[in-house]
């Protein structure tokens, strides 16, 4: 190209999708970026922002006002349905973060495709099942002469009535939350150079301490996310509580369904919910204060 057709170029307006100097860029520029986030936004306030304000607001100008959070609190249903809750949360997330961390890191080092495949179907597979369809396998498992029962009698050993207990929920509800923690661990492990692993084993670490003096600290904002993730999670679990654990295991979901449809209480399930949510926002913010926010953005991003 000559001089002129150069000059030409140079010349060029800049348009949505090219800079000043003519070259073709990638990034939009703010006012056309926020036109297509914009039905997004749209969606978001609608369906997020504003239920969740209107009902802050019902929450405190509805019936006792700043009373109806006494009363979930002076309730011994609603201690005991926010305790087990929590409890239930806590245990869930450890839980979950560990066999999924576990599935990912396996998936991130192992170099067969058979193997591979075998852990991703792993991961997928509560992921193609419905809430309902999960559960009810899980009752299945779980219930009076069922494969269980059936493999506690071929050991000699007595059956074990788990079915609507505090156990079967958490067996439910870590079973729908594991991928959840190995999909975003998964991410995290990718981002591990594995030759630090290979320097630590050659300057004598074992592969245990490898992993804990390497893998570990490096993977730790992602495993705080993920931590954070699944218990904010499993706080709202409502279906699995009923299913699997009945009036064994009240969970908050529970509670303030009931004073919805049964006792017609709308301010005090107002407050049980905006409590549930502080609760979630809580562990967010605390996840913030130990990772630091730059590096949890990392862990995430």
């Amino acid at each position: 190209m000559g001089p002129a057709g150069r000059s030409v170029t140079a010349n060029l307006p800049a348009s949505p999708r090219r800079e000043a100097d003519g070259r073709w860029s990638a990034i939009l520029p703010n006012r056309w970026a926020l036109l297509l986030v914009a039905p997004l936004l749209a969606v978001l306030f609608g369906f997020v922002v504003y239920p969740l304000v209107k009902l802050t607001i019902d929450s405190l100008t509805t019936g006792n006002g700043i009373g109806n959070y006494e009363a979930v609190f002076q309730s011994a249903a609603g201690r005991r349905a926010l305790i087990t809750t929590v409890l239930a949360s806590m245990l869930v997330s450890a839980l979950a973060v560990t066999l999924g961390g576990l599935l990912a890191w396996h998936i991130r080092i192992c170099r067969h495709r058979a193997v591979r495949a075998v852990l991703w179907l792993a991961v997928l597979a509560p992921f193609w099942m419905g809430t309902v369809v999960k559960n009810y396998a899980i009752v299945i498992l779980l219930s009076a002469e069922g494969p269980l029962d059936k493999l506690l009698e071929l050991l000699g050993l007595a059956p074990v009535s788990l079915l609507y207990t505090s156990t079967a929920v958490a067996i439910g509800m870590v079973y729908t939350m594991v991928p959840y923690a190995a999909f975003s661990l998964y991410g995290v492990f990718l981002g591990i150079d594995e030759s630090l692993l290979d320097a630590a084993r050659g300057l004598g670490a074992s592969r245990a301490r490898a992993i804990t003096s390497v893998m570990l600290p490096l993977a730790m904002p992602g495993i705080v996310a993920s931590g954070a993730l699944v218990f904010a999670i499993s706080l709202g679990f409502y279906v699995t509580p009923v299913l699997l654990g009945g009036a064994q295991a009240p969970f908050m979901a529970s509670f303030i369904q009931d004073y919805i449809f049964t006792f017609f209480d709308y301010p005090i399930a107002s407050a049980a919910s905006v409590i549930l949510l502080a609760v979630a926002l809580l562990t967010l913010g605390l996840a913030l204060a130990l990772v630091g926010r730059g590096r949890l953005q990392r862990a995430v991003a």
